[in-house]
């Protein structure tokens, strides 16, 4: 099968799969999600998003909540019943305890790279429930569709003044002067991918900079890319209609696109 779904206890039909209407998620937005990547029937980095889910769960105080023992239960479960390839695994969790797992295949966008148009005002550093990955993603979801109707693929979050933040769906890395600059988790999301990228970069001998980011700083990046748990390194070769350098994926992220391969098992 392509698309498996587990709720609450077992295996659904995915037709079939329902919240009350008196689940917290539902009513309030109240619970997180995870998404992986699975690739050749195993999730390479499934330990990394369980620890990011069990920190934010206790930050939250999401009780009662899942166990890890059940969501991983859960999520091997439906691995065993999907097709070969490469799939998106969503386990969302929320305090009645709900616990939804959702498997579906997975396309790779098979395009070099992405154009992404800024919004200005978007982000704000001090805002600390978005350093969680919350069933709150409305914004999110607003600034992609900004986007989309811009004629671009993805949106960067700015704050007031213009520094970089995230994008709608990922995070932001810059190439400047051979340096490898992200801003620090503040008001964002720490994504895995990104903890992994910069662990790539630290052992290919890259300089890293983490830090908040002007706009004339990454307006006039050598190199842009954005970063999640599908996608691995995605290079951004427009930003509001500018190419990046010459539109090209830079040297700086073909090479961590390589490193990221080997650091996450996917190659």
């Amino acid at each position: 099968m392509s698309h498996v779904v587990w709720l609450d206890g077992g295996l659904v039909p995915p037709d079939g799969a329902a919240l009350p209407i008196t689940d917290p998620g539902v009513r309030w937005g109240d619970g997180l999600f995870e998404t992986m990547r699975a690739e050749h029937g195993r999730i390479p980095l499934i330990d990394r998003h369980m620890a990011r889910l069990s920190e934010s769960i206790a930050a939250l105080g999401l009780d009662p909540a899942p166990s890890e023992q059940d969501i991983r239960s859960a999520v091997a479960e439906c691995m065993g019943h999907v097709d070969p390839g490469v799939h998106r695994v969503r386990v969302t969790v929320t305090p009645r305890p709900t616990l939804l797992v959702e498997i579906t295949a997975y396309e790779p966008n098979p395009a070099p790279g992405v154009t992404v148009t800024s919004l200005i005002g978007a982000w704000w550093a001090g805002e600390e429930i978005r350093e969680h990955k919350t069933l709150s993603y409305a914004a999110h979801r607003l600034a992609h569709r900004r986007a989309v109707a811009a004629g671009a693929d993805h949106a960067l979050l700015l704050d007031d003044v213009g520094h970089l933040g995230e994008s709608d769906a990922a995070n932001v890395f810059i190439v400047a002067n051979g340096t490898l600059l992200t801003p620090p988790v503040e008001g964002i999301l720490g994504g895995v991918t990104r903890d992994v990228l910069l662990e790539a970069a630290e052992a290919e001998g890259i300089p890293i900079d983490v830090r908040h980011i002007a706009e004339a700083e990454w307006r006039n990046a050598d190199e842009m890319f954005l970063s999640n748990g599908l996608a691995g390194l995605t290079p951004v070769l427009v930003v509001d209609g500018v190419p990046v350098r010459d539109g090209t994926p830079g040297p700086i992220s073909q090479r961590l696109q390589a490193a990221f391969a080997r650091a996450g098992g996917w190659a």
